[in-house]
């Protein structure tokens, strides 16, 4: 990069232009639009995580009984939240995406390899949540699902170009159709079915802690964690709160991702039981009133609004995740503005492409996947940011693309994200301990510690 470039970076960014498309990419962001409020950042991840899809969740741990189901829930946010919480917190003490830090932790070029392979994550997210919104309008509709495939894309990647502001709009106002739509299909559940608690509560299949654990891990926080610092760094600066304040703003987004994850976990676990179909937005309710029938129907629109919800928020971080990769392409100021629709528009059409290819039916292989690769990587940051980075390293070395090996390939971040991927994926003899404890969440302390004793080496710093 020059100097030239380099002096320009350090100039104010623009943050939209003139069409009111989000411009800002991965650049740092201005203070003057650094106004997110904790209450603002809490309402944006619990409309992201609450997705028609989040119903899911009861499906995937069907059989254990709703008050283990709960359990599990909460020992996942207890486990998720201090992760969650410090990424933030990294989002106000530095406001870009996490692999921008990482450019840091891994090497910029191997950073900006993890940034190609992310963004295919976040597109498998997209491909399940527009599917599932896909499949609820063509039951209503009595249509050919791809049909809405497309639609609901389109409207994804719209809201998604004009970025985190009009976003945040968006959930703000939607917010109260959700909660409505979803309370009137949970009434007709309960009521068209009469469904019997004491049958809810009791366990049909034997608890496989550890298993279950990282399900809902994978599904829910410890999936999104890297991606938080992506919103909050539109929050107030970390150095302008301080005390209950700060805690709040730690605490949002992970206690906003789990609280729809336990109650539309709940409701899905009763559909699934009841109804033969986790998808309550997509069961035909025996009602007998036409008046009933077309509450229903309106209830079941109003809730696909809950996967624009979370896709948007699937794809304005694999936006990020393309633009980390790209950025050391863009020399030119003007062009590197329109990077970032042109990313969003290509990625949602991959995205929907992988509803059509049907990624719905291998969600479960997904999230173990997710888990396998994205907590060793979050682990890891987290040290490498509080413990060597934080304040002593300038901004702007962030974006200066190294020359050296060295600068591009962090070897004990590798090592040590390798070892956890390895004790994620491998069948490790330890005993019943992973019955009871999440394995990728084990491999990844593991990786963690690993790491932090490397950094006491005189290898390869970046």
């Amino acid at each position: 990069m020059t100097e030239d470039v380099e002096k320009e970076r350090q100039k104010e960014p623009e943050v939209v232009n003139k069409q009111g498309l989000e411009v800002i990419g991965v650049n740092p962001i201005p203070d003057s639009a650094r106004t997110a409020g904790a209450g603002k950042i809490f309402n944006f991840w619990a409309m992201a995580s609450a997705s028609a899809t989040t119903p899911l969740a009861g499906l995937l741990l069907y059989g254990v009984g709703v008050t283990n189901f709960v359990a599990i829930v909460l020992l996942s946010l207890l486990i998720g939240l201090v992760p969650a919480a410090l990424f933030s917190e990294m989002g106000r003490q530095f406001p870009v995406p996490a692999l921008v830090v990482s450019r840091k932790t891994y090497g910029y070029g191997t950073s900006n390899a993890l940034s190609f392979f992310y963004t295919v994550v976040n597109l498998g997210w997209f491909g399940i949540n527009d599917a599932t919104g896909g499949l609820i309008l063509a039951s209503l509709t009595g249509t050919n699902p791809v049909i809405w495939y497309v639609v609901m894309g389109i409207i994804q990647v719209v809201l998604v170009l004009y970025g985190f502001k009009w976003l945040e709009y968006f959930y703000r106002y939607t917010a109260p159709l959700l909660v409505i739509s979803y309370a009137i299909l949970t009434y007709f559940l309960f009521t068209s079915y009469h469904i019997d608690w004491s049958k809810l509560l009791t366990p049909t299949s034997n608890v496989n802690w550890g298993l279950d654990l990282t399900l809902i891990l994978s599904f829910s926080i410890l999936s999104w964690t890297y991606k938080i610092s992506t919103s909050t760094r539109f929050a107030t600066p970390w150095e302008k709160t301080k005390g209950v304040s700060r805690f709040l703003y730690a605490v949002a987004p992970g206690i906003g991702i789990m609280v729809p994850v336990l109650l539309m976990g709940i409701v899905g676990y009763a559909s699934q039981a009841y109804a033969g179909n986790w998808n309550v937005a997509a069961v035909h309710f025996p009602l007998t009133s036409g008046v009933l029938l077309l509450v229903a129907f309106v209830a079941s629109l109003g809730a696909s609004l809950a996967i624009i919800h979370t896709n948007a928020m699937n794809l304005y971080p694999a936006t990020a995740d393309l633009l980390t990769a790209i950025q050391p392409f863009f020399r030119d100021k003007t062009k590197e503005q329109w990077a970032q629709p042109i990313s969003t528009g290509i990625l949602g059409a991959l995205a929907v492409a992988l509803a059509i290819a049907g990624i719905l039916q291998h969600v479960e292989n997904f999230l173990l996947l997710v888990a396998d690769l994205i907590f060793p990587y979050t682990f890891v940051v987290i040290v490498d940011w509080y413990v060597r980075l934080w304040g002593k390293v300038p901004a702007q070395a962030f974006y200066r693309v190294p020359k050296g090996f060295w600068g591009n390939f962090n070897v004990k971040a590798v090592i040590a994200t390798a070892v956890g991927i390895a004790l994620s994926a491998l069948t490790i003899p330890v005993g019943p301990l992973f019955n009871y404890f999440p394995q990728p969440v084990f491999a990844s302390l593991v990786a963690a510690l690993l790491y932090y004793a490397l950094l006491r080496l005189p290898m390869g710093d970046t």
